[in-house]
């Protein structure tokens, strides 16, 4: 998946456009941003400041740059790693004359290939008659008496202007003017008319568009004629000049110009929200779905994009088909997030294939745990006392809705009541008895009633939905009676279906059900957020999206509940604190729910400013109290910190004032502005903000107090949108203080680089206390929020496993202030982070009569829980402290006003494992396999307290090689002959199978070549179900994986099948053609050897399941599997084939580099492996994404991985191609710690192992240790005559090892101990031991040895813990014979195995 560690939105336009991302690039890698979270960057209307007005979806905007230029910076971006996240509008488009696909269907009506695209009158039941073009300013008449309306000829067709807006008009209209003598004697024209005629008869909307394209250029090719355009010009003069032929052009169009307030009754299509210039879409149809989201698709294919974010999720006719689809359309990686605004209890679908919202609950959450819930009766009853406003918010929420409905949506409602009456939902006799006002006004009631957006159910509704409803419609009868017999209908049509007709009524009703929550969110957005949250004003720091007016606070409970219900249900979903949307910035409600903390002094200063500025209201139309005190509270949150400069806040805030009380349609509004009110705020507020009026002494006295609180309600909301569940989103600019208000005032231009400057600065500080110092001395100027969010970046790339996966865990808190805190553990494996942030400090504050830093917490402290290490690094200090089972608070806020704390887990991840590939386990195919016995053997494993199975290479073995899993075809293929047949039959994939027919005899030597027979032959046969298609599950699992692993599948079954040709042969013997890729060859192959190279995928794809069927039952009993790369890939492989440039070969494929080591002690001229050695050159320049790819394979199949042969990393042997011997090589340096670097910042973690044994310079352990992987120890190894100071020897271990009695390679302990080891050694070994051993029981000497180690893990083959003798070994290095063949034999294990196993486990404390 490609999930974002943490985002930064952006919003481009015009002044902000892709030449400026790509200079801020270096800012935000250095901020330490990893993903890029674009506001709409599709073609919009010129001048756009959003891109939510979108007019093409398939183009870039010109105005914020270009495809090229997208791409070019995504190349940039990708090297820095980060990626990019876009915002999509897939629910409307610009009304507008530059929308291409509007105005084709403007202008030919139903003939356009757009006709069906937007959700109009002529393919929708909810809409009647011509399409309302509703931007007149008065009426159409009055317009073109005035000369405002005009015919023109313009950008090569004919339009109807109206200020800046044009609309096409239809080829009927063309004709009429065309036909007019004298230029119709025109043969030119004539033609011209002919064709008209002729087009008009095609009925192919793509042909008729073809057509009308050709006239069009004929037209503007026949205008060149000076005497047909000064005709042209003159027709058109007269009927402009001509009202009643102008009128009736006008009204001759597909479409109705009107005045723009018309469709607050009537409309005939769906808008966004009230907004006349969005038109929404049909993005439920499929050819609509699919031309839209085309350029996104491709951009997503192309890896420009790495997740989308769908905007207004709940206008769409059915989110969940929607959402289908884009899944389908984006694929399993890409990560997709929804703008979906919830309630305080609401659950979003689970159902949805999506990682989760953008954030606003999050927003909500955090806001309220930072109120004081306890002030909420002292707001109420001020408020009450101040405003005489003794309605609760929810009451004035309904009226709201009710308003927008019926005063500004009253069309859409008599769209719906018309729509209910056509689906036939229920008798006509009933309607005509209650009448239509009555239906209409209950269908209203039960839009304004719905508490949520909307709800999502098909039918028959499931039983929460239907609950749900009953509820809606008992609340508005109890409200309503007087509509009580319309409901009842309602009711009665939703859920009292007959059976006779359940399939095709609900069909209809569900079309009216979705048409109806296409417009409870409108209502809800209006009502709520546009009007109420403008008109409530209790308290409004709650008035903003995702949260409400009516909230006040929560407890710390409830936030550890809806973080743990976070973390379990929706872990990817945004943490969000400031979006495009908010009413206010971050740190405005930041620092007014320090009103919450000292409530009577903030209701103190109100009384006392009222009085102060009673003169200013004497003037007439000047704020009511209700005005008043909203301007109160948004002056102390957004006036800038104390001592910052103004930042043109008065200007500023007199625009944002004339649009909240606008929105508020109490005093004034957009339709009817009240000029007189609006320009008596203006005055006072001016008034307000005169520093010689009495009021500012007060006011900023005030003020200055509450905005250091602010500040550290600030950085608590910061740390814990960085640390909670979810990924941390920070909108353009908050990474310092973000006092705005609602937009524009949010998308203003940001100091990018102020904040550069501020963010370098803080490398010239050796010393951090100094600089944490200083930036708390000037926290007014932001940089103390800049340094901790470049902080939690830092913390999140380096700690992304934990954040995505790890544990949300509450933390206690105990003592005199337990209430002040709010602390928490996310944990991952060894790793844990420990946040603690304070609450309500302002009343702390005050209580004590001291700053924050001096306060005595008492006996409070935070609770950690057992099993922690008491050490721990202070990530805000830099500090290492100690902290044993509790935090003292007085050591934790030091440096600044948050806690977050790292460390680690008592390490209790001592554990042990078994040595044993999957071909060494019983079967009766030959080899063993991913069957039963492997289940089986994981059962025996979990039962003896084994915590890891250590496995060889998987990958497809060739005879040629001897079947060494070290030298396979492949280094990412499964092999075949490791599938179980099983398996197979038990998938019904072999029902007429009768497998003990295949059966071979049972022995302890694996037998590759009949298993291979049987086993294809089978595979075969399972295929030919499989192709059946019974199971179409299967068919979308095999098409899921072919896309997941193209990058190397398609090459490696293209191989296969070119091998097979060949009999075998290595490729570098196959014809050139074939040998160095001749691309028509291929192309051909692959047509003519389809179903082959198709065969060969399926059974990769049946590996890969059952496999990893295997390993998620094996870690569901807490094994893991550690898996064994190989560092060099054979030769004879479809790695080197197809990857030639990346490995020492000529341009004929002949080796030119060999692997290998130089002559030692055990072999005079070397050894010479006979693979090439890689390129790593060539691997550098594509920033070794060929090994990234690889790795990321095997961390996909195992837990660990063992990375063999890992000196080569460090320095390497390289031979030329043609030695006979290793002794002419060379040491040659490896790829070292860049390479890990890179492969850490792609994978996120490194979950390897070092194979580091034998000979190895000290840069191996330097690499080995400084990338904290796990070594290996081999007890074999630890008794020649240096015994005491081998680094073999157990007592010289430390704790990051892997312990072994043995590996595959060596001998298995009887037979090393029988025949490998002289008396000398038996002596050293008896010696260290302490007693005197025998073939008996030097197996569990040995392994008490491995166990008893400080190795954090002790791994054991299996043949030693069976005491097996030399006859048992897997590998014989050197040696080709009767290698890899060992295997168990049924019933070999035994309970005393286990037994002994499990002893040493609890003994040792590794179980």
């Amino acid at each position: 998946m490609n999930n974002p560690i943490a985002t930064y939105r952006l919003q481009f336009h015009k002044d902000f456009t892709f030449n400026d991302l790509e200079k801020l690039i270096p800012y935000l890698k250095k901020l330490g941003v990893s993903t890029i979270y674009a506001s709409p960057v599709f073609r919009s209307t010129a001048g756009s400041m959003h891109g939510y007005d979108g007019v093409n979806p398939n183009k870039i905007d010109p105005e914020i740059g270009n495809l090229d230029m997208l791409k070019s910076i995504s190349e940039q971006l990708k090297q820095q790693q980060m990626g990019w996240l876009q915002d999509i509008v897939p629910n409307h488009m610009a009304f507008h004359s530059e929308n291409p696909w509007l105005m084709d269907m403007l202008e030919k009506g139903t003939k356009s290939m757009y006709s069906t695209f937007f959700d109009v009158a002529w393919n929708s039941r909810l809409f009647q008659g011509k399409l309302m073009v509703p931007f007149l300013g008065s009426d159409l008449e009055e317009l073109i008496r005035d000369g405002k309306v005009k015919l023109k000829y313009d950008s090569n067709r004919l339009v109807i202007k109206y200020e800046d807006s044009v609309f096409p008009v239809n080829p009927r209209s063309y004709l009429k003017i065309l036909s007019s003598e004298p230029v119709s004697k025109s043969q030119a024209v004539e033609q011209i008319i002919s064709q008209i005629q002729e087009a008009k008869e095609i009925e192919d909307s793509y042909l008729f568009s073809q057509r009308w394209n050709e006239i069009l250029l004929q037209l503007k090719s026949l205008l060149t004629d000076g005497n047909v355009k000064l005709w042209l010009d003159e027709k058109l003069a007269e009927i402009n000049n001509d009202e009643s032929k102008l009128l009736d052009l006008v009204d001759n169009q597909t479409y109705a110009l009107c005045h723009w307030q018309k469709t607050e009754q009537q409309i005939n299509f769906r808008r966004f929200f009230t907004v006349n210039g969005l038109i929404c879409l049909n993005i439920q149809n499929e050819e609509v779905f699919q031309e839209y989201h085309q350029l996104t698709k491709t951009l997503i294919e192309e890896g420009i994009f790495q997740g989308i974010r769908i905007d207004h999720i709940d206008g769409l006719y059915d989110p969940d088909l929607y959402l289908e689809q884009i899944r389908e359309l984006t694929g399993d990686e890409t990560y997709v997030v929804v703008e979906k605004i919830l309630g305080q209890d609401e659950e979003m679908p689970r159902q949805w294939p999506i990682q989760g919202t953008t954030g606003y609950e999050f927003l909500a959450t955090v806001n309220n745990v930072l109120t004081k819930a306890s002030a909420e009766k002292q707001f109420t009853d001020f408020y009450h006392e101040l405003t005489f406003e003794q309605e609760s918010a929810q009451t004035q929420l309904l009226e709201k809705k009710a308003y927008i409905l019926y005063e500004h949506m009253g069309g859409e409602l008599e769209n719906l009541y018309q729509l209910f009456v056509e689906l036939n939902l229920t008798e006509q006799e009933r309607i005509e008895k209650l009448g239509k006002e009555n239906i209409k006004n209950a269908i209203g009631e039960f839009l304004i009633h719905c508490s949520v957006y909307r709800y999502y159910g098909s039918l028959p509704f499931e039983d929460d939905e239907k609950s749900a409803l009953k509820n809606i419609f008992t609340e508005v009868k109890a409200i309503h009676p007087q509509l009580s017999d319309a409901i009842e209908l309602l009711e009665s049509c939703f859920f009292s279906v007959s059976e006779s007709d359940v399939e095709d009524y609900n069909q209809r009703l569900a079309e009216f059900y979705h048409r109806c929550m296409q417009f409870t969110g409108p209502i809800m957005a209006k009502g709520g957020e546009d009007t109420l949250m403008y008109t409530y004003n209790r308290f409004i720091g709650h008035s903003d999206v995702g949260d409400s007016p009516e909230s006040f606070g929560i407890s710390v409970e409830a936030f550890h509940k809806k973080m743990k219900y976070r973390k379990k249900h929706w872990p990817l979903s945004l943490n969000t604190t400031s979006t495009h949307d908010t009413k206010r910035g971050e740190d405005v409600r930041a620092r007014l729910n320090v009103l919450t903390d000292l409530s009577e002094e903030w209701f103190a200063n109100v009384r006392e400013w009222q009085k102060i500025n009673a003169s200013l209201k004497e003037a007439p139309s000047t704020p009511d109290i209700n005005d008043e005190y909203f301007i109160y509270q948004n002056l102390l949150g957004a006036y800038p910190m104390p001592g910052e400069g103004e930042d043109d806040f008065g200007s500023r805030f007199e625009e944002y004032l004339q649009k909240a009380f606008r929105e508020a349609k109490v005093k004034t509004n957009y339709t009817e502005p009240n000029e007189e009110y609006e320009a008596g705020v203006r005055t006072f507020t001016k008034n307000l903000l005169n520093k010689q009026n009495p009021f500012w002494g007060k006011f900023s006295a005030f003020q200055g107090k509450i905005s250091d609180y602010g500040i550290i309600n600030s950085l608590s909301q910061l740390l814990l949108k960085f640390t909670c569940p979810g990924i941390p989103d920070v909108y353009q600019g908050c990474e310092m203080w973000d006092l705005s208000l609602v937009d524009p005032d949010n998308r203003r231009k940001v100091d990018f680089t102020k904040r550069s400057e501020a963010l370098k600065s803080f490398d010239d500080y050796e010393d951090q206390d100094r600089l944490l110092e200083k930036l708390w001395e000037n926290r007014n100027n932001g940089a103390v929020k800049l340094w901790l969010t470049h902080q939690l970046f830092d913390l999140r790339r380096n700690n992304s496993a934990l954040f995505a996966e790890g544990k949300y865990t509450p933390l206690k808190v105990e003592g005199v202030y337990k209430n002040n805190l709010l602390a928490f553990t996310r944990s991952y494996k060894q790793s844990v982070i420990v946040t603690v942030v304070p609450l309500n400090t302002a009343s702390l504050c005050k209580e004590q009569n001291k700053d924050f830093f001096e306060l005595d917490w008492g006996n409070t402290r935070v609770i950690l829980p057992e099993g922690l290490n008491s050490e721990w690094e202070n990530l805000v200090s830099g500090n290492q402290q100690e902290f044993q089972h509790k935090i003292a608070l007085g050591n934790l806020f030091t440096n600044l006003p948050v806690g977050i704390l790292k460390g680690t887990k008592v390490d209790k991840k001592r554990n042990a494992g078994i040595l044993i590939h999957i071909s060494s386990l019983p079967s009766p195919f030959g080899i063993g396999d991913m069957g039963p016995e492997a289940y089986a053997f994981a059962d025996f494993l979990h039962r003896s307290n084994q915590k890891v199975w250590q496995l060889l290479p998987l990958n497809p073995t060739e005879s040629s090689q001897g079947n060494s899993p070290y030298s396979a075809l492949s280094s990412r293929a499964g092999n075949p002959i490791l599938i179980s047949p099983e398996v197979l039959a038990r998938d019904g994939l072999l029902p007429d199978v009768d497998l003990s027919g295949y059966h071979l005899a049972t022995t302890d030597k694996a037998d590759y070549s009949s298993a291979e027979r049987i086993k294809m032959e089978l595979l075969h046969k399972a295929y030919a179900v499989f192709n059946e298609g019974k199971d179409s599950s299967f068919v979308d699992e095999f098409d899921k994986f072919c896309e997941e692993n193209e990058e190397w599948l398609n090459d490696f079954s293209l191989y296969m099948v070119i091998r097979n040709h060949h009999d075998g042969k290595p490729w570098i013997e196959w014809e050139d053609e074939y040998k160095l890729r001749d691309t028509e060859t291929l192309g051909n192959l692959t047509k003519t050897d389809a179903e082959k190279i198709r065969f060969v995928k399926w059974v990769q794809y049946i590996f890969d399941k059952q496999w990893k069927s295997l390993r998620k039952y094996c870690n569901e009993s807490d094994i893991e599997f550690l898996g064994d790369l190989p560092f060099y890939v054979s030769y004879n492989s479809a790695d080197v084939w197809a990857h030639r440039d990346l490995f020492l070969l000529d341009d004929h494929g002949k080796i030119t580099g060999v692997a290998g080591v130089p002559p030692d002690a055990f072999s005079e001229s070397g050894q010479l492996w006979g693979m090439p050695v890689f390129d790593w050159d060539a691997l550098k320049k594509q920033r070794y994404q060929w090994w990234i790819d690889r790795l990321k394979k095997n961390i996909e199949l195992f837990d660990v991985v063992r990375l063999d042969h890992f000196r080569a990393f460090a320095d390497y042997w390289v031979v030329p191609g043609g030695e006979k011997t290793a002794e002419n090589g060379e040491w040659k340096l490896g790829p070292g710690d860049k390479f890990f670097e890179i492969l850490q910042n792609a994978l996120g973690s490194l979950p390897f192992v070092a194979e580091d044994l034998g000979e190895s310079s000290p840069a191996v352990y330097e690499l080995r240790d400084k990338l904290h992987l796990p070594g290996m120890k081999v007890l074999q190894f630890a008794f020649e005559e240096n015994m005491p100071q081998s680094e073999y020897i157990p007592h010289r271990y430390k704790e990051n090892f892997i312990a072994y009695t043995g590996t595959h390679d060596n001998n298995t302990i009887r037979g090393w101990f029988r025949q490998d080891i002289d008396d000398e050694t038996k002596t050293r070994l008896e010696s260290y031991v302490g007693m005197p051993l025998k073939e008996e029981n030097i197996y569990a000497v040995m392994a008490r040895l491995a166990y008893a180690s400080v190795a954090k893990t002790a791994i054991l083959p299996i043949q030693d813990v069976l005491n097996l003798d030399e006859s048992s070994k897997m590998n014989s290095p050197g040696s080709g014979d009767d290698n890899w063949l060992w295997r168990l034999v049924p019933g070999q294990i035994t309970t005393e195995n286990e037994s002994f196993l499990k002893q040493l486990t609890i003994l040792f404390d590794r179980d």
